[in-house]
């Protein structure tokens, strides 16, 4: 409830909603990058998840469909590996009068999409 209160205060500048699990896997197989030592390190194969992960997940988290799974149910290891995910760098879509006016429901890009989040991150893939 606090999170939703939190959200509904940045809704004109942000825009959020629910992906399905199909966008989490091509989000991070096509845009993914770790953090190693401070460093963005692209998520080319499972070795450099297993890496970074397996150690510290107890062997929970090995692969990028770990991942994928942890991120989409919110599980055990959520925390660690949203921690290890560098953020994902997409393409704007808007104009600057969409930026700086236009609410989802006017039109707009910001606010709550809820699970028509994923049309929009198909686009700036």
């Amino acid at each position: 409830e606090t999170t939703k209160k939190k959200l509904h205060l940045i809704e004109p500048w942000v825009t959020y909603g629910i992906p399905s699990k199909n966008i989490i896997n091509d989000l991070i197989r096509r845009r993914g990058h770790g953090k190693i030592d401070g460093k963005r390190i692209p998520l080319s194969d499972n070795v450099v998840v297993e890496k970074a992960l397996s150690d510290e997940t107890d062997g929970a988290v090995i692969c990028v469909d770990d991942m994928v799974h942890e991120l989409h149910t919110v599980g055990s290891e959520f925390k660690k590996v949203n921690s290890f995910l560098w953020t994902f760098q997409l393409t704007s879509l808007s104009t600057k009068f969409q930026k700086e006016k236009l609410n989802y429901k006017d039109g707009g890009e910001y606010g709550d999409r809820g699970e028509e989040i994923d049309d929009l991150i198909i686009k700036m893939l």
